[in-house]
């Protein structure tokens, strides 16, 4: 569609420089301006992208902060300057965010989201039980996803590590996805809560393989090796937790 709109307007272009040279440059103009304005918070976003990979939170904020101001930000670049605002321990501000979001109808996918990041703001600021609550209750509404099942097993071993009930979950959300950090993070937590130190190994050796930078991988690697006895591989685990990355959503 969008292609179609490209040539329907290249031909229109063509039609006003025949008519105007003059003309044709101040529509051309015009356009060029809309364009501008229509993709600046995209503009915006990219270059914010770029600093926060390169671990500039800072900068980052700063750019999607920008591109949120122009007031025509999509969905999904208010998602991620939540986020970021998140990173960076804004949460009041990262809490504003998503609420304004949910005061409107807003694409399914985006309200799921949106009450993520919610429950991750009532969680840093001391509401676990609410934040539980507000993350339950979009799960029993039959939402799926995998940042839903790694932040509500995290919670629930925050609140009753040792439960069956919190087991299962880690395990249902293992059979969901099997390959994302979090919920394998979850599950091996699960294990080492129980003395399943093999199981909990076999997991972590997995998340550890591809030398990952957040801390709790080799956190927790470290802590089953330790309660194995094999103090030396314990050590070398927690002397790589120097060179992770951190913010304020290190747990």
């Amino acid at each position: 569609m969008k292609f179609m709109y490209a040539i329907l307007l290249c031909i229109i272009l063509v039609f006003v420089y025949n008519y105007n040279i003059l003309v044709g440059i101040i529509v051309s103009l015009l356009l060029l301006g809309y364009g501008i304005y229509h993709y600046l918070p995209q503009i915006y976003s990219m270059q914010g992208r770029k600093y926060f990979k390169a671990g500039n939170y800072d900068a980052a904020k700063l750019l999607f902060k920008k591109a949120v101001d122009t007031g025509h930000a999509k969905g999904d670049i208010r998602m991620e300057y939540s986020y970021i605002l998140l990173r960076t321990g804004d949460i009041d501000e990262a809490e504003q965010i998503v609420n304004n979001m949910l005061c409107y109808k807003i694409k399914p996918e985006f309200r799921g989201r949106a009450i993520i990041q919610r429950c991750m703001c009532y969680y840093k600021k001391g509401n676990l039980d609410e934040a539980l609550e507000d993350g339950m209750e979009l799960y029993n509404e039959g939402y799926r996803s995998i940042m839903l099942y790694g932040m509500l097993g995290f919670f629930k071993i925050l609140k009753d590590p040792m439960s069956e009930e919190t087991f299962n979950f880690c395990r249902e959300a293992y059979e969901y996805v099997d390959d994302d950090r979090d919920i394998r993070d979850n599950l091996l937590i699960c294990y080492y809560n129980h003395g399943e130190y093999e199981k909990a190994k076999e997991i972590s050796d997995m998340v550890l393989e591809n030398n990952p930078k957040f801390v709790e991988a080799w956190y927790h690697g470290a802590q089953i090796d330790f309660a194995m006895g094999d103090y030396e591989n314990a050590l070398q685990k927690l002397e790589k937790t120097y060179k992770c990355n951190r913010s304020f959503m290190t747990t």
